[in-house]
């Protein structure tokens, strides 16, 4: 399969050079011409458009902020959907709203196009490695045949039901994420003015079930150091698609919705680009 590859951010990007170790040559397609120079430098051919892309690759990866950034590079008159040959595959790796991923799937059935969702699990490390975890949702056939392709980004790969589960997967376990520097810095904050010793109350959270966590949590919210693995702007985006997505089903979001509240804040104070560990900021003036 020829392999054309759309969106070349800070995973993305990583993504793609791995495609390109492994198959030799990929094309792609970024809105920013400048952020495709590596890969261009290291064998990629670069199109004007997803639709020109798309002409010219027989499986479609799109991996982008939202759910509007890829409608639009699927279903815009320069969109992916308007260019592909019939019996192309459609692998979309973002994070967006469940609904959204069934529209595509239904729209790329209509036209003859066989479509996945398959949301990664994952920083930009793992993604530069190759060891991302990927969540897949569609024809179980479709996801054997580009089993292959995942394969050359990812370490755990699972095939997690029909059309839309990828993306209602990767909304959970983000939630999961967002919950726990929000509530490691409540705790460590009440430790300190309970006065505990920040030290040993650190070695013994560390001690128990969530030792692990605590440790990378520590480096992050203890150490300030919040350069950016994953945005803050970005999490905030998928607490409010995850919170949607317990509306929709009818499940009560009553963490969630105190999650989005302070991502929200946290955003509202100029931090969307830090990392999302930089919610513990709102505790410094507790």
């Amino acid at each position: 399969m020829k392999i054309g590859f759309i969106g070349l951010g800070r995973m993305g990007s990583r993504m793609a050079m791995n495609l390109l170790k492994r198959f030799r040559e990929i094309n792609v397609y970024n809105r920013t011409y400048e952020k495709a120079k590596p890969l261009l430098n290291a064998g990629a051919k670069f199109f004007k458009s997803p639709k020109e892309l798309a002409k010219n690759s027989d499986c479609i990866i799109t991996m982008l902020r939202d759910s509007n950034a890829v409608k639009w590079a699927l279903l815009s008159e320069e969109g992916a959907f308007n260019g592909a040959n019939k019996g192309s595959y459609f692998i979309d790796m973002s994070t967006i709203q469940p609904k959204v991923s069934i529209e595509l799937a239904m729209e790329a059935s209509k036209r003859g196009f066989h479509f996945i969702d398959a949301p990664v699990i994952g920083s930009i490390d793992q993604a530069a490695e190759g060891t991302l975890t990927i969540v897949c949702g569609g024809a179980k056939e479709d996801f054997e045949k580009v089993l292959p392709i995942l394969q050359a980004m990812g370490k755990n790969i699972f095939y997690v039901g029909p059309s839309g589960s990828g993306s209602k997967l990767k909304l959970i376990n983000n939630t999961l994420i967002a919950n726990f520097p929000a509530i490691f810095s409540e705790i460590i904050t009440i430790a300190k003015r309970a006065g505990l010793d920040e030290k040993i109350t650190l070695d013994v959270l560390k001690s128990g079930i969530f030792g692990k966590a605590i440790e990378y949590y520590e480096k992050r919210v203890v150490g300030k150091d919040f350069t950016t693995r994953f945005a803050l702007d970005l999490m905030l985006k998928d607490i409010k698609y995850a919170r949607e997505l317990a509306e929709d089903f009818d499940a009560k979001p009553y963490i969630l919705s105190k999650l989005e509240e302070l991502y929200e804040a946290a955003w509202n104070k100029g931090w969307k680009d830090l990392d999302y560990t930089a919610i513990a900021l709102l505790y410094e003036d507790c």
